[in-house]
Protein backbone atom coordinates (compact mmCIF):
# COMPACT_ATOMS: atom_id res chain seq x y z
CA UNK A 1 0.00 0.00 0.00
CA UNK A 2 1.35 3.07 -0.96
CA UNK A 3 2.13 5.64 1.69
CA UNK A 4 2.20 9.31 1.36
CA UNK A 5 2.39 12.23 3.76
CA UNK A 6 3.42 15.40 3.40
CA UNK A 7 5.22 17.53 6.32
CA UNK A 8 4.98 21.38 6.55
CA UNK A 9 7.68 23.63 7.36
CA UNK A 10 6.15 26.68 9.65
CA UNK A 11 7.35 29.74 9.02
CA UNK A 12 8.61 28.64 5.12
CA UNK A 13 6.86 27.78 2.27
CA UNK A 14 8.31 24.49 2.38
CA UNK A 15 6.86 21.10 2.11
CA UNK A 16 8.67 17.55 2.32
CA UNK A 17 7.22 14.12 2.08
CA UNK A 18 7.53 10.92 3.26
CA UNK A 19 6.36 8.02 0.48
CA UNK A 20 6.63 4.46 0.95
CA UNK A 21 5.94 1.31 0.27
CA UNK A 22 4.11 -0.51 3.54
CA UNK A 23 4.10 -4.01 1.65
CA UNK A 24 7.91 -3.64 1.03
CA UNK A 25 8.48 -1.55 4.50
CA UNK A 26 10.51 1.15 2.68
CA UNK A 27 10.21 4.58 2.05
CA UNK A 28 12.03 7.81 0.82
CA UNK A 29 11.66 11.12 2.71
CA UNK A 30 11.41 14.52 -0.39
CA UNK A 31 13.25 17.75 0.13
CA UNK A 32 13.75 16.46 4.47
CA UNK A 33 14.08 19.69 6.51
CA UNK A 34 16.52 19.85 9.13
CA UNK A 35 14.47 18.56 12.12
CA UNK A 36 14.63 14.02 10.97
CA UNK A 37 12.55 13.34 14.08
CA UNK A 38 9.71 13.79 12.58
CA UNK A 39 10.58 11.52 9.40
CA UNK A 40 11.62 8.90 11.55
CA UNK A 41 9.08 8.77 13.73
CA UNK A 42 6.53 8.73 11.28
CA UNK A 43 8.68 5.53 9.31
CA UNK A 44 8.61 3.52 12.50
CA UNK A 45 4.49 4.31 13.12
CA UNK A 46 4.16 2.94 9.84
CA UNK A 47 6.68 0.03 9.85
CA UNK A 48 9.11 1.42 6.86
CA UNK A 49 12.83 1.79 6.37
CA UNK A 50 13.87 5.14 5.34
CA UNK A 51 16.27 4.43 1.59
CA UNK A 52 16.33 7.33 0.24
CA UNK A 53 16.75 11.21 0.54
CA UNK A 54 15.42 12.65 -2.56
CA UNK A 55 16.67 16.51 -3.13
CA UNK A 56 14.41 18.24 -5.84
CA UNK A 57 16.19 21.19 -5.95
CA UNK A 58 19.18 22.93 -4.18
CA UNK A 59 17.78 24.59 -1.24
CA UNK A 60 18.58 28.39 -0.99
CA UNK A 61 15.41 29.07 2.27
CA UNK A 62 16.39 26.39 4.47
CA UNK A 63 18.85 23.61 5.32
CA UNK A 64 18.25 20.28 3.96
CA UNK A 65 18.08 16.95 6.40
CA UNK A 66 19.54 14.91 3.58
CA UNK A 67 22.45 14.07 5.68
CA UNK A 68 21.27 13.59 8.88
CA UNK A 69 18.66 11.19 7.49
CA UNK A 70 21.81 8.90 5.42
CA UNK A 71 23.94 9.01 8.73
CA UNK A 72 21.09 7.97 11.22
CA UNK A 73 19.39 5.47 8.44
CA UNK A 74 21.73 4.19 6.13
CA UNK A 75 19.90 6.66 3.30
CA UNK A 76 21.17 7.06 -0.24
CA UNK A 77 21.05 10.81 -1.26
CA UNK A 78 19.62 11.53 -4.48
CA UNK A 79 20.27 14.68 -6.09
CA UNK A 80 19.91 16.15 -9.84
CA UNK A 81 22.78 16.10 -11.86
CA UNK A 82 22.38 20.07 -12.49
CA UNK A 83 23.01 20.45 -8.94
CA UNK A 84 25.92 21.16 -7.13
CA UNK A 85 26.12 19.98 -4.07
CA UNK A 86 28.66 20.02 -0.95
CA UNK A 87 28.20 16.33 -0.55
CA UNK A 88 28.04 13.05 -1.86
CA UNK A 89 25.08 11.92 -3.48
Amino acid sequence: MLVFEPVYTDGLAQISYLIGDSKAAVAAVIDPRRDIDIYLQMAKTRGLRIAYAIETHIHADFVSGAQALAKRTGAQIIGGRAGTYEFEL
